[in-house]
Parts: structure tokens; sequence; C-alpha cells
């Protein structure tokens, strides 16, 4: 079955994601939705970690914490 994975505005529907760790998701769909590696995930609304398995039917989004700036080791 399908798997929503979404980044930011960015958004993709596969049907081979189902069954593998978030770890193996963020793999295969970083390059496609620019996804930083410090994006914390939600599996359906719940905080996930890179061992969770995704489920049938799941939405999954990577986001970045509220108010984490994209430069870092500015002063």
């Amino acid at each position: 079955m399908a798997v929503t994975v979404r980044h930011g505005v960015n958004q993709l529907t596969l049907n081979t994601l189902a069954g593998k760790t978030v770890a193996e998701v963020r793999g295969e769909v970083a390059s496609l939705l620019n996804i930083p590696a410090s994006a914390q995930v939600r599996i359906n609304s719940a905080i996930a970690d890179d061992t969770d398995i995704v489920g049938e039917n799941a939405s999954v989004e990577f986001v970045k914490v509220a108010g984490e700036k994209g430069v870092v080791g500015c002063s």
C-alpha cells in the first residue's frame, strides 16, 4: 500500500516504502525531498525514530524543530 512522505511543501506517495524502517525511507527519499539529516520524523503525527517501521497507508513527515535555523555556527 502507498506511503506518503512529506518535508515542507514537498510530498511523495510511493508503494514501495511500507514495512521499511524510517532510516531506510529517509535514505530513499532524502535527496528527492531535500531532507536534512537533522530533521525529526513523525509517523501519522506521532514522534518516531529511525528504527520505527513504516506501516501501510502511513503518513511520514520530516520536520525541523521550530525556531531552528539553516545556518550553524554563526555568532
